[in-house]
């Protein structure tokens, strides 16, 4: 049912951008008039949508709009791509065979640190890091109560979790959970859909543990704690460092024979200026 309220969303939209009317979250370059906009409709990753939002809000062709639709995560915005209903789509992972196999290019922008956080209120019990093995326990449904970590009060562990094909899931089961066969995560957590959801159900729920995007949470300015994993904190000069390796990478792809206007916003995103705009925001920049 979900998966059929977003497809009926992004037709809605993709009909409102072929009528020139508003109605789809838009960032325009500057005060260029309306009817002389170039629209590069974009979505995707909902990981990497907020970054492209910060970028598009910067960018400096006035006489381009990037008009976002409802997020699809990446294997939809790679499908616009490849369908020519999106001009751009927004990544948070490699891409796979199939769509290797596309006539498509990927521009990396950013590797952004996901974050380990906690509701305030555990922060408050006297816990700011976590290990790699403190986790496995959590997830695992082995720990169920902060007292246990060394809280300075019992307060039980609300486990938030993501699907395994999410980018988030999948860094996580490379650096921290193992394979699915070494570590079953508890039926006691609540599993969501999208980033979004983890970051609310993180602000609004008591004793809560979850993981989400380093650069969302600075940018932003989300009220949860941070946790240090293995006695080393999720910055973005831990990142630049290497010291840090919880990351995945941001990017988009585009049709190899773009048009102008998206081959220039890539590359405008993809350059200094840029670069030092996702430092300022809480992304480190991508680097080979």
């Amino acid at each position: 049912m979900r998966a059929r309220i977003v497809a009926v969303a992004v037709s809605v939209c993709l009909a409102v951008v072929a009528a020139g009317v508003g109605g789809c979250s838009t960032l325009q370059g500057g005060p260029a008039p309306e009817k002389d906009l170039t629209r590069l409709r974009v979505s995707g990753s909902g990981t990497c949508l907020p970054l492209l939002r910060i970028l598009a809000s910067e960018q400096p062709d006035h006489a381009v709009g990037m008009v976002f639709l409802p997020g699809l995560h990446t294997k939809g915005g790679v499908r616009g791509v490849i369908q020519g209903s999106l001009d751009i789509g927004a990544v948070s992972r490699d891409l796979n065979a199939d769509e290797q196999s596309a006539d498509l290019q990927v521009t990396w922008l950013s590797r952004d640190g996901l974050v380990v956080a906690v509701h305030p209120s555990v922060g408050k019990l006297g816990i700011t890091d976590i290990t790699t093995q403190q986790l496995r326990d959590i997830y695992s449904g082995k720990v169920t109560d902060w007292k246990q970590l060394g809280a300075s009060a019992s307060m039980p562990i609300v486990v938030l979790d993501r699907h395994e094909d999410e980018s988030a899931k999948i860094i996580m089961r490379k650096f921290v959970f193992g394979s699915a066969d070494q570590l079953k995560v508890t039926p006691d957590s609540v599993n969501l859909y999208y980033e979004s959801d983890m970051v609310d159900a993180l602000q609004s729920t008591v004793g809560s543990i979850g993981y989400f995007s380093l650069g969302y949470a600075v940018s932003q300015k989300i009220s949860v704690t941070h946790l240090q994993l293995d006695g080393v904190a999720a910055t973005v000069e831990n990142i630049e460092a290497g010291s840090y390796t919880l990351v995945r990478p941001l990017g988009v792809v585009t049709k190899t024979a773009a048009p102008a206007p998206v081959r220039a916003f890539v590359k405008w995103a993809a350059g200094p200026d840029a670069r030092e705009l996702m430092l300022s925001k809480g992304y480190a920049p991508y680097d080979e």
